[in-house]
């Protein structure tokens, strides 16, 4: 080999990150494990590469050739993918790994996926204030995973102005929420989570999010959110209360907003705060919005142009929301002239009480010409919000088991009637205080262009906008248990939306990159020993929307700073994981 040969080869595995050392080099050194002969794709996003893994004290120590290493285990990959752990970027499973108890914090059906790392604090919302006290929590009783903690704003929002949150915060209060996030800053944060579509965040302003932004800017932090429209309109809006709704006088201009708003004010505060800014599980729900992802992937793309850092987040399904929906407004189960200006996200729905006639208010409302118009157009906005009558299947139904699995529009032409009597039909017959709809649904709300064109973005990271679940009933969300293998089995295998490499960045060096972590996201020398091997040709999602538990195949060994959590396929019940804190 020529001295420039050589050089070459060198400089190659430097700019794949790799650290090639001759089997001599470490003929005598012993490793707690060596992951020999799998493809390593390291998380940039290049090729995978034949290579051997060394692990010593939960670290990756080399990458290479290492057959004359000695190891205390070694894995044979032969055949196998070794890839970094995948790195959630919208995870509720924080309040399970906080106060949950051994088999919650095992955090099964996420590791299980291939998650090694998980980013809380969505929405805005942190368990327990401070953050000091939200991360005592998770190392009290250990963590399957490794935990990524961030301030939330509606946690600050709402220690400042308790409950008298319904308006514009005064510059005094925006101080004070200023000082607060500071505090989570310092305490190990890594940037500010949001959620404007829901309370109290929803009656900010944009200005008070790009103050607190400009804070965690001081830092080096990013900023995600559940932005405040994903849909024609808000998620506590129906179109009955757009028509007579009169908002106060401190209400945030343009209060009635579209996805294409909600898109663009997270953008602002990335061009005006100076920071990362993510629109986290990005989608475009129900027909009327299908085609949102070109106009967001327009305006994404110009303002990266103009030097602005956005980032997306998604979960790969058509379908959204954690659990299952009704498709009647709440008020219309309360008495007749009850005050609904406040939403569906109204605390007073929650009133004991409130919805003791719900049969008879239901009735007063459909006897009533002028309300039974409004409910029906309600009712149809939420059909077509969640994906029109054909794809709302029915999930629960405790009083009629054989309807769960088929379709409202089909049950619907089976009786002669619309898909909207059909709904207000079973709410009348089959309701009971527990169920007042007296069936349960799931939405197939979004398009497979939309899914497939936000995920072929480079700025696209993979997450689940899940939690831990242990005991998983029909209705709840697949995103759960099957995200990541069915991202690569639908979507990189069967319909090749996507390559493996560009899906194990998304999964891996891109939230890495996005979050600011130094030590993760890669399979390279001196990081953390965060890994999933798996069979490509074996991976398989099976949670469906029926069963949501469903097992996965193909992920072989997941490893969590160097300690398996799943092993030959199997859960192991360890907990390894680590809450990383901003240095």
């Amino acid at each position: 080999m020529t001295r420039e040969t050589s050089w070459r080869i060198s400089w190659v595995a430097m700019a794949l990150g790799l650290v090639f050392v001759p089997p001599s080099g470490l003929a005598g050194q012993t490793f707690d494990l060596v992951v020999r002969g799998g493809s390593v794709l390291d998380g940039s996003g290049n090729p995978a590469i034949r290579a051997d893994v060394g692990v010593r004290n939960g670290v990756i120590v080399a990458v290479g050739r290492l057959e004359s290493a000695l190891a205390d285990r070694t894995i044979d990959a032969d055949g196998l993918y070794v890839a970094p752990g995948f790195i959630d970027m919208h995870s509720h499973a924080d309040g399970a790994l906080f106060d949950g108890d051994r088999a919650q914090r095992e955090a099964a059906n996420l590791v299980g996926q291939g998650i090694t790392t998980i980013v809380v604090g969505p929405d805005g919302r942190n368990p327990t204030w401070p953050i000091s006290a939200e991360i005592d929590g998770y190392r009290r009783g250990g963590t399957g995973p490794n935990v990524v903690p961030m301030v939330g704003h509606g946690t600050v929002r709402s220690r400042v102005m308790g409950d008298d949150y319904e308006r514009h915060a005064t510059d005094e209060e925006v101080r004070r929420m200023q000082a607060l996030v500071r505090q989570g800053m310092e305490e190990g944060a890594w940037g500010l989570g949001a959620g404007p579509e829901y309370r109290p965040g929803r009656f900010s302003g944009t200005e008070e999010l790009i103050a607190l932004a400009k804070v965690v800017g001081e830092y080096d932090g990013f900023y995600y959110a559940h932005q405040r429209s994903q849909s024609p309109l808000p998620l506590w809006l129906t179109p009955s209360i757009v028509e007579d709704y009169v908002p106060p006088p401190t209400w945030p201009p343009g209060w009635r907003l579209t996805a294409t708003d909600g898109m663009g004010e997270t953008i602002r505060i990335g061009r005006e705060a100076g920071i990362r800014v993510v629109g986290t599980h990005i989608k475009a729900k129900g027909p009327t919005t299908w085609g949102q992802s070109a106009v967001d992937v327009l305006a994404i793309d110009r303002a990266r142009a103009q030097g602005v850092q956005v980032y997306l987040d998604q979960y790969p399904y058509e379908t959204f929301g954690g659990g299952s929906v009704e498709v009647i407004p709440r008020w219309y189960y309360a008495p007749v002239g009850t005050d609904r200006s406040g939403g569906l996200d109204d605390p007073m729905w929650n009133r004991p009480g409130l919805m003791a006639d719900r049969a008879a208010n239901l009735r007063g409302h459909l006897e009533t010409p002028g309300l039974r118009t409004e409910l029906v157009a309600d009712v149809e906005y939420i059909l077509d919000l969640q994906g029109g009558a054909d794809r709302h299947v029915i999930v629960v139904s405790p009083t009629d088991p054989s309807l769960v699995g088929r379709t409202l529009a089909d049950i619907a032409r089976e009786n002669g009637i619309s898909p909207v009597e059909q709904g207000i039909r079973f709410a009348v017959e089959l309701g009971t205080d527990r169920l007042r709809s007296g069936v349960r649904f799931r939405g197939l709300a979004g398009s497979a262009e939309d899914v497939e064109r936000y995920m072929r973005q480079e700025y696209t990271a993979t997450s689940t906008d899940g939690g831990v679940v242990t005991d998983p009933a029909p209705g709840r969300h697949p995103r759960y248990f099957g995200t990541y293998p069915h991202k690569i089995a639908t979507y990189v295998r069967e319909k090749g939306v996507i390559t493996l490499p560009f899906f194990v960045r998304s999964s891996t060096g891109l939230p890495a990159q996005i979050v600011g972590l130094e030590d993760r996201g890669y399979v390279r020398e001196g990081l953390a020993a965060d890994l999933v091997i798996f069979d490509y040709d074996r991976v398989q999602d099976h949670a469906t929307i029926l069963n949501p538990g469903g097992h996965n195949e193909g992920i072989e060994h997941v490893l969590v700073n160097g300690v398996s959590v799943v092993d030959e396929g199997r859960l192991t019940g360890a907990l390894p994981g680590t809450v990383l804190l901003r240095r």
